[in-house]
């Protein structure tokens, strides 16, 4: 029954991906840039909603958490990697499957790039494992540095992400009006 639950909510979050524009190459360079911040809107949003649901789901004991060591260089450089492989390629692991079904060619290179990584992880893992090792932390969350229960950390969360996503809209839309603005005034004379 998980599986079929797993396939069901992959399907449905690829239609989402897809009607929000998460798919397309021009919006992820648009959004890296800072030019349209749609994607990015839609992706903290996301984020913001699931935090509630899984929070308030923990604080009333229906789901359980696995947490794994959390390893401030290990989190840095893979961030690293993944956000330099984003910004090259326009697309995420998600993403760029959702682009080759779509029938985008670019994609299927960003795939054989993925599995050519994990590859590469693969062979050089435990080397890299034993010099990270010393800089694992801990299974920590978020709430584990404020004294609120679950649901009040998740609560603020949500927020904070909201006021974020609200921020950045109004910072898109006044940088809209000063284009319109200076397309009016390039008209008229």
């Amino acid at each position: 029954m998980n599986s079929v639950l797993a396939v069901i909510f992959g399907i449905l979050f690829g239609f989402i991906l897809q009607r929000a524009g998460a798919m397309e190459y021009k919006n992820i360079v648009k959004t890296l840039r800072l030019i349209d911040l749609s994607v990015a809107k839609f992706m903290f949003l996301s984020v913001g909603i699931s935090a509630a649901g899984v929070f308030s789901l923990r604080t009333m004991g229906l789901v359980t958490l696995d947490m794994i060591k959390f390893n401030l260089l290990g989190t840095l450089t893979g961030g690293l990697i993944f956000g330099v492989g984003f910004a090259i390629a326009g697309y995420c692991p998600g993403t760029c499957i959702g682009a080759w079904v779509e029938g985008k060619k670019d994609a299927v290179f960003v795939i054989l790039g993925g599995i050519a990584g994990v590859l590469a992880y693969t062979l050089v893992q435990e080397d890299i494992l034993t010099y990270i090792r010393g800089f694992d932390m801990g299974e920590i969350m978020l709430g584990d540095f404020i004294s609120l229960n679950t649901l009040a950390v998740g609560a603020l969360y949500s927020v904070a992400i909201g006021i974020i996503v609200y921020t950045a809209d109004r910072i898109e839309l006044k940088n809209k009006e000063k284009e319109l603005a200076a397309d009016q005034q390039e008209a008229a004379k």
